[in-house]
């Protein structure tokens, strides 16, 4: 599976992951958002719709990488 950081908003509480699992002809895309004075229980997953489903495994992962950066 490749994950990759698409794009982030320009006050760096929003990142879109691009998520291209092994064998898979369809990409998926999906963003996690955090608002500044909220901390992480108020953080929001948006998948879009035509991403079919996407792999746990990835959201794992993205999870981690923005709490290092968001």
């Amino acid at each position: 599976m490749a994950i990759t950081t698409v794009g982030r908003d320009g006050d760096d509480r929003a990142i879109e992951f691009l998520v291209t699992p092994h064998g898979a002809a369809e990409e998926a895309r999906f963003v996690i958002h955090r608002e500044h004075d909220r901390g992480w229980e108020a953080a929001r997953l948006t998948v879009d719709p035509r991403s079919g489903g996407v792999p746990v495994a990835a959201v794992e992962w993205a999870v981690e990488f923005a709490r290092e950066y968001l």
